[in-house]
């Protein structure tokens, strides 16, 4: 649901949207040519250093006759991709400002059915036509198309019930959301709202980005002299931000 970038360093990382190229017009007989702008947008986020030490000493590690210590390093992995999906939807459920000052989900920016109703044909109806309407800065449409609709655990079922597509006999009872992938996101908290998003690869709306050089966690051993023992890090470079909200519809 986000597009992965990378950053070069730890200051802001800027992120420039520009809009459509202006409308052709007509030259007139005297040849001249007016002229027209290209309106910008320009959204900021930063990475950040994250991580964690474990000490283990030589008599835990001798006692350890099951191997428990051996998979250390794959769980902090695991906790660090945990970290990482906790950001990414804690910054769809805060839907901050961007730089127009209004949050992502807003009325005026056309992604936002602010009466909630249950994943169907007509609440996912509304969404798409929403989506495909959307236009960019500089008023033109650029038809997004839905790809993914993400639900928490709550409407799983009822969404299931929605997306699955079937062998119709008639005409009428063709699935035409079928095609939509459902994402489960148990982080979601609120059991009245879900979401409609595009491909990340097709249209820009919720980033993260990695140092460069140094793309997940970064995980370090070393053993001690002066203590008896192994030390393991997981260092975490990673921070997330929106970049667009054209992408995303929410509805609740």
């Amino acid at each position: 649901m986000a597009r992965q970038s990378t950053a070069r360093d730890f200051r802001a990382k800027r992120k420039l949207t520009l809009g459509d190229a202006p409308e052709l017009l007509k030259v007139n007989e005297a040849g001249e040519f007016k002229h027209g702008k290209i309106d910008e947008a320009e959204e900021t986020y930063r990475i950040e250093t994250f991580g964690r030490i474990i000490a283990l000493s030589r008599q835990m590690m001798v006692n350890d006759d099951l191997g428990a210590f051996t998979d250390l390093p794959r769980k902090m992995g695991i906790a660090a991709r945990a970290f990482e999906n906790d950001a990414l939807v804690g910054m769809v459920i805060a839907n901050p400002a961007m730089s127009d000052n209004k949050t992502v989900f807003h009325a005026d920016h056309g992604n936002l059915t602010a009466a909630y109703a249950a994943p169907g044909a007509t609440s996912l109806s509304v969404a798409r036509l929403a989506m495909r309407k959307m236009k960019g800065l500089g008023n033109m449409l650029i038809d997004v198309t839905p790809r993914f609709v993400i639900v928490p655990p709550e409407l799983e079922t009822v969404a299931e019930q929605v997306l699955t597509e079937i062998a119709a006999a008639k005409t009428e009872d063709v699935n035409p959301f079928g095609k939509l992938t459902l994402l489960v996101e148990p982080r979601l908290t609120n059991a009245e709202q879900w979401y409609v998003v595009a491909d990340p690869s097709n249209a820009e709306g919720l980033e993260f980005a990695y140092l460069e050089g140094a793309p997940g966690p970064q995980i370090e051993t070393r053993a001690g002299f002066e203590v008896d023992g192994v030390q393991i890090k997981v260092r975490l470079d990673f921070g997330a931000g929106w970049t667009d909200f054209r992408a995303w519809h929410r509805v609740g």
